[in-house]
């Protein structure tokens, strides 16, 4: 199998792809083999060049669909493929031997775009590895920090600092927590655009004392905020991702947007709001670090769906049988 993992670009570098084929094809390992299947990572470009490649290597194409190159988020510009980048993801949709969409809303919208229902656009859920099982427990970069939430109900934001990710959201309902919890610190991951208005937020509202910004961590701490969190927020538009999935595998609750792609299940294993609606973010924040018997369902229900739907190895073994009912289809 050959796989290929290509970030989106814009249509306007269209020759970027042609010139990534070029290379493939030059290089004398990938000449010398025989590839039965061509894995894309995204619908485009790699999907675009897994279609061109398979042409010379006479393979079939599985694609699969990640949110960007298909999803198009209201009131959001330059998010997802629109315009004419649209007519290249259909193409590679209806030219791949198979579809993979890792939401069931992907799925829809990849169907609604060729106008048809397809049996070859299949949904498989993500996967994440059980990242839970080595956490370090005080890295020396944060031993600080840690003994300073010690007794404290933690509240996790991740991943990002931009408008596309809830972060204002998430400030503005600081006050609104903080003036009913005691002993409650809000951890902030990542960087952003937003950073120096939310700091400004931050500072105005009176409770900076309560609000660490940590800026980028690497994984190892990203694992321990995990570990020490009460809750976990995920608030991108375009719904919940890797952070909520991390979260779970750690058995933490998650609040996210309420969005076709979200894998939260509203009172199930966290919460949902819609879009700008900071108070309920923060009644949902209340409600979960005051109860413990509802954290400890929510969490519970966390990690069992985790490990159920979307643990690697869950994802693997339904890529795999894909893969083989592929290669033993005659058509």
């Amino acid at each position: 199998m050959l796989s290929l993992r290509i970030p989106p670009v814009p249509l306007r570098l269209f020759l970027y792809q042609l010139l990534l084929t070029g290379v493939i094809l030059c290089n004398n390992e990938l000449r010398s083999k025989r590839y039965d299947v061509i894995y894309a990572h995204w619908l485009f470009p790699a999907g675009f060049v897994g279609l061109i490649l398979s042409r010379i290597y006479h393979s079939k194409v599985v694609s699969a669909m990640w949110g960007y190159d298909i999803q198009v988020i209201k009131g959001v510009r330059n998010y997802g493929i629109g315009g004419s980048r649209r007519v290249m993801s259909r193409f590679v949709i209806e030219r791949s031997d198979v579809v993979i969409a890792n939401h069931m809303v992907h799925k829809v919208m990849a169907e609604s775009l060729v106008k048809r229902v397809s049996n070859k656009i299949v949904h498989i859920p993500p996967g994440l590895p059980d990242i839970s099982s080595d956490v370090v427990e005080n890295p020396s970069d944060l031993v600080d920090i840690v003994r300073s939430l010690t007794g404290k109900k933690v509240v996790l934001y991740a991943p990002h600092l931009r408008p596309l990710y809830g972060i204002m959201e998430f400030i503005k309902a600081i006050p609104l927590v903080s003036h009913v919890v005691e002993d409650v610190v809000f951890i902030i991951v990542g960087e952003g655009e937003l950073k120096d208005e939310a700091v400004k937020l931050v500072r105005e509202s009176g409770f900076e004392k309560n609000v660490l910004f940590l800026g980028r961590v690497n994984h190892d701490i990203m694992k321990l905020l995990y570990q020490m969190a009460s809750v976990v927020c995920d608030l991108a538009y375009p719904g919940t991702g890797t952070t909520t999935l991390e979260a779970f595998c750690f058995g933490k609750p998650v609040i996210g947007i309420r969005s076709p792609k979200s894998v939260v299940q509203h009172g199930i294993n966290g919460f949902l709001v819609e879009r700008g609606d900071y108070c309920t973010l923060a009644d949902y924040i209340i409600k979960i670090l005051n109860d413990v018997n509802l954290r400890e369902t929510l969490s519970k229900n966390a990690r069992k769906i985790y490990e159920e739907k979307y643990s690697i190895e869950k994802r693997v073994m339904r890529i795999c049988t894909l893969f083989l009912r592929l290669l033993t289809d005659n058509d």
